[in-house]
């Protein structure tokens, strides 16, 4: 007799606004079709959970830390008398152990390459000090559980979040792979002229002149400074330019900084829940960031066909050849502001960058991203099997491909 595997998938929230929510949306949407699907989590914000088992672990949101902790203890109490075959964690949350753990975030290679902190130098005392112990239990959470004793795999989102789990964690170099996330081309894709002035309008934006597109939040490590003052530079050379910024931030304390002659050039849209449409309406995204592990905001922009400037940062490398779909930029004004002049003085002639990109983000889709990971399921289930000697087979055991 053979039989659907039981997976148990374990993440602080699934589904919702964020990269990491959209992930899991997009896979565990299609693994529920291919397994007994049982998700571990305090949030579950799909469009259709049928299908789904969903064992709510219900903790506060605030403070951070505490959040964190309780979770893990809940979630790892809760799982201990769950029958599965495959036990997948969103990062390192739980103690229990693990088949495989996806890893969008690590912390360790953030603290080597940014600092000790993710709090801003602008912000409360409280909240830096609420970021610290945040950091402290991840990167404690990362040193017990980033184990092979304790997580048989790791998958990486991107290449940099690889060589950093390689760095960091004693696995050898087949038990960490990398496995991108997708990118809904069907939502985000080049617009036609017309279709670009219909969103401007829609928007009540000018109609005429070019775009440049900052998108994200957490202005500070994205860099938001140096993009405005290299609009600030260019504005007066060019009268047309509008800079649009997307995304939660001190909209007052960066709009202060612009001379009062091209303040209302500088369009802060708060965040928006149709991102596409900003995309659309624009002519190029710069993105000066000082770490990312998989930038999906970059890659949505190359679905987009957006001429691209981003610094050198996880998953952007592995999108972006320097000169051929886009340009890779340091993180200071003279770097932007020579790069995006020469786009400026002839715009028509860098398109081929953005439709370069969007050639090479059409291999990433979300179908792509849960084929690979039903492959690894498949094969790992078929060598467990193996190596007990038989038992119970499972639907994947006719062999591997």
């Amino acid at each position: 007799m053979k039989r659907k595997p039981v997976v148990v998938y374990v993440a602080h929230d699934v589904g919702g606004h964020g990269g990491m929510e959209l992930h899991l949306e997009e896979v565990i949407s299609r693994l529920k079709n291919e397994c007994e699907l049982i998700v571990v989590s305090t949030t579950l914000k799909l469009k259709n959970s049928t299908g789904i088992r969903h064992i709510k672990i219900p903790v506060i949101t605030r403070p951070v830390p505490l959040r964190l902790v309780l979770f893990s203890i809940f979630a790892t109490i809760r799982i201990a008398f769950i029958k599965r075959d495959i036990l997948h964690t969103t990062g390192a949350i739980i103690f229990n152990s693990a088949d495989f753990s996806t890893v969008h975030f690590c912390h360790n290679g953030y603290i080597n390459a940014v600092g000790n902190t993710r709090a801003k130098n602008n912000t409360s005392y409280f909240k830096k000090l609420n970021s610290l112990l945040a950091s402290k239990i991840a990167l404690f959470m990362e040193s017990k559980i980033y184990k092979p004793s304790k997580t048989k795999n790791l998958i990486a989102v991107s290449n940099r979040v690889k060589e950093e789990l390689d760095s960091n964690f004693a696995y050898d170099a087949k038990d960490v792979v990398v496995i991108p996330n997708g990118v809904d081309t069907k939502r985000f894709y080049p617009q036609s002229y017309n279709e670009k002035m219909h969103l401007r309008n829609k928007y009540n934006l000018p109609t005429q002149g070019t775009f440049l597109l900052f998108m994200g939040g957490d202005w500070p490590l994205k860099g938001l400074e140096y993009v405005v003052q290299s609009f600030s530079g260019l504005a007066q050379s060019f009268l047309d330019l509008y800079l649009i910024v997307v995304g939660k931030g001190d909209s007052k304390f960066y709009s202060s900084a612009l001379e009062p002659s091209i303040r209302n050039r500088v369009i802060f849209a708060g965040k928006q829940t149709r991102p596409e449409d900003w995309m659309g309406m624009s002519d190029i995204f710069v993105f000066p960031s000082s770490y990312e592990t998989f930038s999906l905001v970059v890659h949505e922009a190359a679905a987009t066909g957006l001429i691209i400037l981003a610094t050198r940062v996880g998953g952007v490398e592995d999108l972006i050849r320097d000169g051929k779909d886009g340009i890779l930029i340091e993180r200071n004004l003279e770097s932007i502001t020579t790069h995006l002049n020469n786009i400026l003085v002839e715009l028509k002639s860098h398109r081929y960058l953005g439709e370069n990109a969007r050639k090479n983000v059409a291999r990433l889709s979300w179908e792509n991203t849960f084929e690979e990971t039903m492959q690894i399921y498949k094969t790992y289930l078929i060598e467990t099997k193996e190596s007990r000697g038989g038992g119970f087979e499972y639907i994947y055991s006719q062999g591997k491909k």
